[in-house]
């Protein structure tokens, strides 16, 4: 992969890569919070327009794995990858039916506000709130930091060089959300969405071009190109076949639909929305954005796997995170889409992890490290969290450096796990249901926790295979990869039963219902 860009383009990426990020430094300085969280979470983003807000959390949902690995995965298996798109949009439209107006209402901060409000919240429910996002937030990091280190390796034509790319990388993103806030990352999440949503929706129209704009023979070359032949259309190319691959393909939709309704970053951004009208049309402007991209991306992968899918195919699974920048090298041999495709990568990390680590960051300094102190009327130091989201942007560029070989897939299933079993049951529990309480959480948050990691230490992930974390071993007890089927279900389950068995259920938890607002400061 060392052949991507000539020397010529490759001087174009990185000129072009490091303006933006010098832009987006100025504007994150220029438009940086005030010192205490209030400010860093909630004021400042009023001052973003509605449908300035809708962008930035459209690109929230998207990472740099999601317009590399996604694509391969469209391009190599064909019908399990778009079933993962699919998945993910119908995530987002619960959110925006389900999440996002109540969560406003009733948040005013930090997700855990909810839960104060409701009468199922308390210290340990923060910090178990807390430390379960930090075990999204982290694993997310870590693949982002990861595949952009790899690929602008590719792209300088030195492998040998990826852990100074990742380091470098993580500290230009770690100081852009150390500086910016709210505001000032959602400025460079929106720059992001207006660059790479028309450069994909290009590369998308000149797939269709090469193919005369007939879909039929577009999907046919698709199957010859894979290697799958009809495969390519029917479920199994990725899940697998039998039992195993129908728990596998449940999972992946179900998986993926639930972890979109709580991930971490977009909860941050919906919280700080300005009203019930104003959270309407945030919905409708992130579910625009999304249909457009992800129908762009379908098409640029079902186009890699007719144009490119023999390279993918001699490359092995490691060539996928390069599947936008092989198709742009097929369809323009002067390598100006590549240099774009390249931007778009490099761009879509950038915001990434700069609005993943102000989350967690906000996270670790709100819920974990003052969840037992005196927050004076909700009020915190913002210095706090800008010195927990930096020591969170370091820490996932030292474990990313040592993560670099590991296989990918695996550090992803678990964020989304988790994101799917521990946070969506608690958030939508604690919405909706009146009868939910501490103890419901708490085992929800830790006993999800704990079934997912259970859920993937005894799967092929973990040992048994030659792509597994531990090869050389062999302790599976099952072959399901994708465990969301169970891992959801038994998060909505211990939050049941917790909430149930609780002797302090009382009239107390109703009256406290009943009063909406009573985190507003």
């Amino acid at each position: 992969m060392t052949s991507l860009l000539d020397p010529s383009s490759r001087s174009l990426v990185f000129a072009v890569f490091s303006v933006f990020v010098v832009i987006c430094l100025m504007l994150c300085v220029i438009t940086g919070a005030d010192e205490d969280d209030r400010a860093l979470v909630r004021s400042d983003s009023r001052r973003l327009r509605s449908w300035q807000q809708g962008i930035a959390m459209g690109g929230d949902t998207t990472t740099v794995a999601t317009v590399t690995v996604l694509v391969g995965m469209v391009a190599t298996t064909g019908f399990d990858g778009l079933g993962v798109m699919l998945g993910s949009l119908v995530g987002v439209l619960l959110f925006l039916v389900l999440v996002i107006e109540p969560l406003r209402a009733h948040a005013s901060l930090t997700a855990p506000d909810l839960l104060d409000a409701r009468g199922s919240g308390g210290s340990a429910v923060r910090v178990a709130w807390g430390v379960v996002t930090l075990m999204v937030c982290f694993p997310l990091l870590v693949v982002q930091l990861v595949v952009v280190g790899n690929v602008a390796a590719a792209l300088l034509g030195q492998p040998g060089a990826r852990t100074g790319c990742i380091v470098v990388i993580g500290c230009v993103m770690t100081a852009l959300a150390v500086s910016g806030g709210i505001r000032g990352t959602g400025v460079v999440m929106i720059t992001k969405s207006a660059i790479a949503l028309p450069v994909l929706v290009v590369a998308a129209v000149l797939v269709l071009y090469r193919f005369g704009g007939d879909l039929g023979r577009l999907l046919d070359a698709a199957s010859l190109g894979s290697g799958t032949g009809e495969a390519f259309l029917r479920p199994g190319g990725y899940t697998g076949d039998g039992w195993v691959g129908a728990v596998n393909r449940v999972g992946q939709i179900f998986g993926m639909t639930m972890a979109t309704l709580a991930m971490p970053a977009v909860l941050m951004r919906a919280i700080a929305t300005k009203s019930p009208r104003g959270a309407r049309t945030v919905g409708r402007w992130m579910l625009g954005e999304l249909v457009l991209l992800y129908g762009a991306l379908a098409v640029v992968g079902v186009g890699a796997a007719a144009l490119v899918g023999t390279v993918l195919r001699e490359a092995g699974p490691s060539a996928q995170v390069f599947t936008p920048l092989l198709l742009g090298r097929a369809l323009d041999d002067g390598g100006l889409l590549v240099a774009a495709l390249a931007c778009v990568l490099f761009l879509t990390a950038l915001a990434a992890v700069v609005d993943v680590t102000l989350a967690a960051g906000i996270t670790l300094g709100r819920d974990v490290l003052a969840a037992t102190g005196d927050r004076q009327a909700g009020r915190l130091d913002g210095t706090a969290s800008r010195w927990s989201a930096a020591l969170t942007g370091l820490a996932a560029a030292a474990v990313a450096v040592v993560c670099a070989d590991w296989n990918l897939v695996v550090v992803s299933t678990l964020w989304l796990a988790l994101c799917g079993a521990a946070l969506a049951p608690v958030l939508l529990y604690a919405l909706y249901w009146p009868g939910f309480t501490a103890r419901g959480a708490l085992w929800c948050l830790w006993g999800a926790t704990a079934v997912c990691v259970v859920a993937l230490v005894v799967s092929p992930y973990a040992s048994g295979t030659p792509t597994s974390i531990m090869p050389g071993h062999d302790f599976r007890l099952w072959d399901v990869t994708i465990p969301g089927v169970v891992t959801v279900p038994a998060g909505f389950l211990l939050g049941w039963l917790g909430s149930v068995t609780d002797r302090r259920r009382t009239g107390e938890h109703a009256v406290r219902r009943d009063v909406p607002r009573a985190v507003r400061r």
